[in-house]
C-alpha cells in the first residue's frame, strides 16, 4: 500500500540549514514508523499569512498549518480548521492566554507548541561599570532617569554604549514591544465584542506614545530610530550596542542552551512596572488541522509528535525556540535566573483581544500608534500633550469602529 501524504507549513525565520536537518531526520524517523510520507515546506513570516489564505481559497491548503497566536480565531471563524479529536493529548500552555485562544466556544481548534514573551534583557558588565543597579530601572520612570544619565555620559566618552535598544517600525514587531510598555504601565483594551466610543484615544496611551517618543530621541542616533527589528536585535545581542534591550528572547535562549550562565555578561531583567505587577505581550504559536484535510486522523497523530518531547526538546535547541508548554528548557528555571525570569513574564504575560477581525484591527494600529510615535519625534521639543497630537488615534479609533460593526452585521448574518 502507498504512502499517505501529509503537507505541512511551518514557520521559520531562520536560514539556518540545521533546522531543515532536524526536521528531515525527525520526520523520516517517524515516516518509517507510520504509513505516511511527510511533505514539509518552511515559510517566512513574511509570506505565510498571505499563502494560507490563498491556499485555503483555491483548496490547497496544507494538511498540517503552524499559525500565529492572533491567527487562530480568523481561520477558526472561517471554517478552515478541524476540530480537535478527544482522543488527542494536548499539552496545556504555561501561557494560559494561549490556551484561550485554542478554545472556541468549548471546542478546542489548535494546540499551544511555541512561546514567545516580549522581555527585558541587559549587560552585567555596562550596568556595573556605570553605576547602575536593577532597581534603578525597576519602574519606567526609572529607567527613563537611566537613559538621561547615560546620554550625558555618552557626550563625554562617546564609546560608552546607548542606554536602551527597542525597534520601532510600522509593522507588528513594534505594535508588540509597544503593548509591552502600555501593559505594564496599567492599560488594557476596552472589550472589542460591542463597539466600544474609544479603543487608543486614551491620555495613558498618548503618554506612553510619548514615553516611546523621548526614550528613542535619547537613545539613537537619527539613521538608527527606523532600524529593522532583526537588526536592532543583532546590534544588543551580537554587538553588544546597547546597555538595556527589550524585544525577542531569542539571543538569552541561545545562550541558555550554550550553558553560558556564568560566563555570560547578558541577564533577564525584570520587566518595569508602573504597579504592582509586571506585564509584556505573550504570542507565540500553535499546530492546527485544515477542516479540508482527508487525513484529519494522520495528521492529528503527526501534531501529537510534534509536541511530544522526543521531538520538542532537539527543537528547541535547534530553532532556538521556547516550547508553549512544561519542558526540559523550563526545569532550567530551578537552576538558571534567565529562564526563571522568563518563565515568571511569561505566566504574567497579556494576549492580544481574541477577535477574529483581529488582523485587520491590528494592522489600524500598526499605523494609528506608528505615525503618533514619529509625530512626536519630529517635533522639536517634549513640551506637552496637544489636540493636533490626539488626531491620529481619534482617525484609527474610528477605523477600528467600523470593523467591529461590519464584524457584528456578519455574525448577525450568520
Amino acid at each position: 500500500m502507498a504512502n499517505k501524504k501529509l503537507r505541512i507549513w511551518l514557520i521559520t525565520g531562520s536560514h539556518d540549514p540545521a533546522i531543515s536537518l532536524y526536521l528531515r531526520k525527525k520526520f523520516s524517523t517517524y515516516e518509517s514508523q507510520s504509513n505516511v510520507k511527510i511533505q514539509l515546506e518552511l515559510i517566512t513570516w513574511e509570506r505565510i499569512w498571505a499563502a494560507l489564505i490563498e491556499a485555503f481559497k483555491n483548496n490547497t491548503a496544507p494538511d498540517i498549518v503552524q499559525l500565529g497566536t492572533s491567527w487562530v480565531r480568523t481561520f477558526a471563524h472561517m471554517g478552515y480548521l478541524a476540530r480537535i479529536p478527544e482522543y488527542l493529548k494536548s499539552r496545556p500552555s504555561i501561557n494560559e492566554g494561549i490556551n484561550r485562544i485554542c478554545l472556541i466556544d468549548g471546542v478546542r481548534y489548535a494546540v499551544p507548541w511555541l512561546v514567545d514573551t516580549i522581555i527585558m534583557a541587559g549587560r552585567k558588565d555596562y550596568m556595573s561599570l556605570l553605576g547602575i543597579s536593577k532597581d534603578d530601572i525597576r519602574d519606567w520612570e526609572g529607567l527613563m532617569n537611566v537613559a538621561k544619565r547615560i546620554k550625558k555620559m555618552k557626550e563625554e566618552d562617546p564609546e560608552i554604549p546607548k542606554a536602551v535598544a527597542v525597534a520601532l517600525k510600522l509593522e507588528r514587531d513594534t505594535i508588540q514591544r509597544f503593548f509591552s510598555v502600555l501593559w505594564a504601565r496599567g492599560w488594557d483594551f476596552p472589550n472589542l465584542d460591542i463597539v466600544p466610543e474609544r479603543i487608543i484615544m486614551d491620555p495613558v496611551v498618548l503618554d506612553t506614545i510619548k514615553y516611546f517618543a523621548i526614550m528613542k530621541k535619547i537613545c539613537d542616533r537619527p539613521e538608527d530610530i527606523n532600524k529593522h527589528p532583526y537588526q536592532v536585535n543583532e546590534d544588543f545581542y551580537r554587538h553588544g550596542l546597547a546597555v538595556f534591550y527589550i524585544g525577542s528572547w531569542y539571543g538569552i535562549i541561545n545562550r541558555v542552551n550554550r550553558m553560558e550562565q556564568d560566563m555570560d555578561d547578558y541577564c533577564v531583567l525584570p520587566f518595569p512596572t508602573s504597579g504592582n505587577k509586571t506585564c509584556s505581550y505573550g504570542g507565540g504559536t500553535v499546530l492546527a488541522v485544515s477542516s479540508k484535510s482527508r487525513l484529519k486522523e494522520e495528521a492529528w497523530n503527526l501534531v501529537e509528535y510534534l509536541i511530544s518531547d522526543d521531538f520538542m526538546d532537539g527543537w528547541a535547541v535547534t530553532a532556538v525556540h521556547a516550547p508553549a508548554f512544561e519542558s526540559k528548557f523550563w526545569q532550567r528555571r530551578y537552576t538558571d535566573e534567565r529562564v526563571r525570569l522568563m518563565y515568571e513574564q511569561t505566566i504574567n504575560s497579556k494576549i492580544y483581544p481574541l477577535h477574529p477581525a483581529w488582523l485587520a484591527i491590528e494592522n489600524e494600529l500598526v499605523k494609528g500608534i506608528g505615525y503618533t510615535i514619529f509625530r512626536f519625534l519630529n517635533k522639536e521639543t517634549n513640551g506637552g500633550i496637544s489636540l493636533d497630537d490626539y488626531s491620529i488615534l481619534a482617525e484609527t479609533d474610528e477605523r477600528i469602529r467600523r470593523i467591529l460593526k461590519i464584524n457584528q452585521e456578519v455574525r448577525y448574518l450568520d
